[in-house]
């Protein structure tokens, strides 16, 4: 979900406006958020009631996906600035250390980096 304003309209109102509206946008992201996280639990609950049974990727498949795909994020995210401040934002969230999907050795020596 998102919420796009014209620049120059956002800029145009008044401070406290803008004020509320970010603190909508975030309230309604928490939310958001929390909603599908519920609905993920009760999905897992019912699939294994139902028997079936959800795997994950092992620890040598993610890291051979890391080591495949990266050099291809950095190769797409070096095409123009804005997909590099794009991927560079993303990057940024995915090695937050509450996230913890990539890690500086992941990225160690990759080309373009």
């Amino acid at each position: 979900m998102d919420l796009t304003v014209n620049l120059r309209n956002w800029n145009n109102l008044d401070p406290k406006l803008q004020t509320l509206v970010e603190e909508e946008v975030r309230n309604y992201s928490q939310r958001h958020y929390l909603t599908i996280q519920k609905r993920n639990i009760e999905a897992m609950k019912k699939f294994k009631k139902d028997g079936d049974t959800v795997t994950r990727l092992s620890q040598a498949d993610l890291s051979e996906f890391r080591r495949a795909a990266i050099p291809i994020w950095y190769k797409w995210a070096n095409k123009d600035k804005d997909a590099r401040a794009i991927f560079d934002l993303q990057l940024e969230y995915m090695m937050n250390d509450t996230v913890g999907y990539v890690t500086e050795a992941d990225i160690e020596g990759v080309e373009g980096r």
